[in-house]
């Protein structure tokens, strides 16, 4: 990190603290302080001393008990000398007090920092200890509990009972791999695991056509037989520490991604769950935060470590046997740590893993419908999950709760919000329905490989919240730093700011009449990456488009990754390289 980018996020932060919405909150000696503070702390003040101001007020909206944060001094009543006008005002529910504190306290939280070794390591050590008493989570004694599972099952049963879980269009991801197989080898190498080929037929599912294996006979039989290990990875997450995700084999991840796509159509769509289990549209939960925040009709919950306290015991009790059968067959058994330790994993599957995100969801929204049923079977209000963010009636909220600890699951009661004016899903806070969400700067502000894109994307949050005249100097700032100053565009363009292109545009850009489009054409930076011919023509490259011929565009189009929306458009054999993402001048037409 240079100099200059410290400099450029303390300007940031100054200026947001001027804007005229939170101006008469924010007095002097608050700027003075952060100066001071931030000058003498580093980093570490903006990144982890500062948000704990943000985490004491939404503690406070979570549990009605004010906890003074550390490392700040307070006065004869516990409240922060630093912003402490804008905090005794969000404390008496003013809910433009409530957004200045959460914005000016979350904004550097989850930039991507470098982790010391210790933080890591206890990361891995929490990974390692979850996993090893996870069995022991669920209280198989409680009749409580007991009931719970058999509602599960029931309704699981009869969600999944006329859905095959081998009528499936498997495919593989752009991610990474436990076997660091490159993209344009992952659909020509194989690796053979018994219990995979047992459920999911090679020859059935890695082959485009009999003509296909017979071709490529040779390669199955020369597949070195494997055992299905994952590997751990540390990505970043936020200034606590990193994410623990889980790297898997690909050819696991090859059916898991076809499990993934069946579960994500069966559960939208059956009468059920349809509009109460979403993966692609996260606007319903947002929008039922944002009414409750007004009504307190739903509360909303946030779970800890979700994905590492599903068990595969609890699969087991809960799942009917086909699908069982189906999940573990393309389940990492193993993974291995960055030391090289490998251990046994009680978990279903660690993030990374295709089949977590839905499975999980459904588990939470199976468990939550159980207590319902069990504990209030006449409250008919639905329960809405993305995730593990759940949505459910405050009336059935503290039972509910009970019931997810009861299978192994923890409830973060600082992060969940059973009553008062406050409610957070799916990344929209709200506070007496208005949006209190922070703009936070995740990555450090630069114009190497996706930084345009990335520093480009902040400015357009910056506009949709402050709008155009009190996001412009905060926008300067990072202009600025970057030496570059955005295109105007209402088209979706990546590096462009959501602005209807003016006479502006000419000050900064060349530009040119292209007369074979009739339209004015603008020379900015634009994102780009080579595209290599890797492979010949060949049955995999035939599998391949097949099978990435509808896994692009519809409802998650926008959250697919860019590099496999490329390579959808790309011919056969040529794949995109993601370590070539650059910028170049290109003429574009702004709109």
């Amino acid at each position: 990190m240079s100099i200059g980018s410290l400099k450029s996020l303390l300007l940031l932060w100054k200026n947001l603290a001027i804007n005229r919405r939170y101006a008469t909150l924010v007095d002097l000696e608050d700027i003075e302080t952060f100066e001071k503070r931030a000058c003498n702390e580093g980093l570490s003040f903006l990144t982890t001393t500062l948000p704990t101001l943000g985490k004491a007020l939404d503690s406070f909206h979570a549990t009605g008990a004010w906890t003074p944060p550390d490392h700040f001094k307070t006065d004869w009543d516990g409240i922060p000398l630093f912003l402490g006008k804008a905090i005794r005002f969000a404390l008496d529910g003013n809910s433009r007090a409530v957004d200045c504190v959460r914005q000016l306290s979350y904004i550097f939280y989850k930039l991507e920092v470098d982790y010391s070794d210790e933080v890591v390591a206890d990361f891995l050590s929490k990974f390692e200890e979850n996993d090893r008493t996870l069995n022991d989570a669920m209280d198989m004694d409680n009749a409580f509990t007991l009931s719970i599972l058999r509602r599960m099952n029931l309704t699981i049963r009869r969600i999944l009972c006329n859905s095959n879980p081998l009528d499936i269009r498997p495919c593989h991801g752009s991610g990474a791999t436990a076997c660091r197989t490159p993209n344009w080898d992952k659909w020509h190498l194989l690796r053979y695991f018994p219990k995979l080929d047992a459920v999911y037929s090679y020859p059935e599912y890695f082959f485009y056509s009999p003509s296909h294996l017979v071709d490529e006979l040779q390669m199955l039989k020369e597949s070195n037989e494997s055992v299905p290990r994952a590997r751990v990875c540390l990505v970043p997450k936020d200034s606590r520490g990193p994410r623990i995700i889980s790297c898997e084999p690909a050819e696991l991840m090859y059916i898991q991604q076809g499990i993934m796509r069946r579960l994500y159509e069966v559960l939208e769509n059956h009468p059920f769950t349809r509009g109460q289990l979403n993966f692609t549209d996260q606007k319903i939960n947002r929008d039922m935060a944002k009414t409750s925040s007004i009504s307190g009709k739903f509360a909303t919950l946030d779970l800890s470590e979700a994905s590492d306290r599903v068990s595969l015991r609890l699969i087991r009790h809960v799942f009917p046997p086909n699908w069982v059968e189906a999940l573990e067959a393309c389940r990492s058994e193993e993974t291995i740590l960055p030391s090289g330790k490998v251990i046994k994993l009680n978990k279903f599957a660690p993030m990374g893993s295709s089949c977590c995100f839905p499975v999980e969801a459904l588990v939470f929204w199976a468990c939550a419908e159980a207590v319902r049923h069990i504990k209030h079977p006449r409250n008919k209000d639905d329960i809405y999950v993305y995730g593990d963010d759940i949505i459910v009636s405050s009336v059935l909220a503290d039972d509910i709760v009970m019931g997810l600890e009861s299978i192994g699951l923890i409830v973060n009661k600082s992060k969940s919000y059973l009553k008062g004016p406050f409610r957070e899903s799916c990344g929209g806070d709200y506070y007496l329905g208005s949006d209190v969400t922070p703009v936070r700067v995740r990555k450090f502000f630069s114009l190497s490989g996706t930084g345009l894109a990335t520093s480009a994307d902040f400015c357009n949050e910056l506009l949709q919240k402050f709008g155009e005249a009190d996001a412009k100097p905060l926008i300067s700032i990072i202009e600025d730093q970057l030496g570059y100053v955005f295109p105007r565009s209402e088209l979706p363009i990546p590096g462009t700011l959501r602005l209807h292109p003016s006479a502006s545009n000419d000050v900064f850009y060349r530009r040119k009449w292209n007369f074979s489009l009739q339209r004015w054409e603008h020379r900015v930076l634009s994102l780009t990456s080579k595209a290599l011919a890797k492979q010949p023509p060949n049955w995999g490259e035939l599998l391949r488009k097949e099978l990435q011929r509808d896994n692009v565009g519809g409802a998650a189009g926008k959250y697919q990754h860019w590099t496999k929306v490329i390579d959808a458009a790309l011919e056969p054999g040529q794949y995109t390289d993601p370590h070539s993402v650059r910028n170049v001048w290109t003429w574009i037409w702004l709109g």
